[in-house]
């Protein structure tokens, strides 16, 4: 099975700020409900602070392989589901990471209402 996927930075950017979010000890799961999308679409993210590039793949590749486990009956819920990856996540018991991403959907919280400040604010002066 494989799930739909994210692709554009404008799609990670809305989950991390108008979603809600789990964290696990391996990852952070950010969900966007989309009532007028068909399904889950999934994205993940690896930044360089988990590791080199093999270990980023590495990382991509476990959380992809349990994200397919874990949402297999899940596909049909309208939203977007951004993983975001910790350096614990390439050391996380697999079977692990698979509960921690099937209940994530559901538990997912509201995010705290830390917004960033936006950059193209009009009070800022124009140089």
């Amino acid at each position: 099975m494989r799930l739909a996927r994210l692709t554009q930075r404008k799609d990670f950017l809305a989950a991390a700020e108008h979603g809600r979010r789990f964290r696990s000890s391996a990852f952070t799961a950010q969900v966007l409900d989309k009532p007028a999308q068909d399904g889950l679409r999934l994205g993940l993210t690896a930044s360089r602070k988990t590791g080199n590039a093999v270990v980023r793949n590495r990382i991509r590749r476990r959380l992809r392989a349990a994200a397919a486990l874990a949402l297999a009956e899940q596909t049909g819920k309208p939203c977007d589901l951004v993983i975001v990856a910790r350096p614990e996540t390439v050391n996380a018991a697999f079977a692990t990471m698979v509960d921690d991403i099937a209940v994530a959907l559901d538990r997912a919280r509201p995010s705290g209402g830390k917004r960033r400040p936006d950059r193209r604010s009009p009070s800022r002066p124009a140089s």
